[in-house]
């Protein structure tokens, strides 16, 4: 395999992949979120300036203090409750109910890390 990542210039079968048909799926990788490298935050995979990590910041404070924050997570917390629990025929409507609250709680602690 290593003869062909250097044939291919050195990057990664995934990489090459990722580029030639990211426009066609989702395919996000951990140079696109944001993300902190030697003490420099990176978004996209450019460096971000004091000022806008600063609203970065100040945005989230803002968003975890909001009514629109708490009433959508009540929003989303009753709608896979809902799912799980009155409407769920299937071990997959359980599981869909499941992800709902997870992915709230991702971003809930992505919100918390950035303040």
């Amino acid at each position: 395999m290593n003869w062909l990542i250097k044939k291919l210039g050195g990057f990664t079968k995934d990489e090459i992949l990722n580029e030639t048909i990211g426009d066609l799926f989702n395919t996000i990788s951990d140079k696109d979120i944001l993300r902190v490298e030697n003490n420099t935050w990176l978004y996209r995979d450019k460096p971000l300036t004091d000022s806008e990590m600063k609203l970065i910041s100040a945005e989230a404070k803002y968003l975890l203090s909001s009514t629109l924050w708490k009433i959508l997570q009540d929003d989303i917390k009753w709608q896979a409750n809902e799912k799980m629990y009155f409407k769920s025929k299937t071990i997959e409507d359980l599981t869909a109910g499941k992800l709902w609250l997870y992915t709230l709680n991702c971003i809930k602690k992505r919100l918390e890390e950035l303040k």
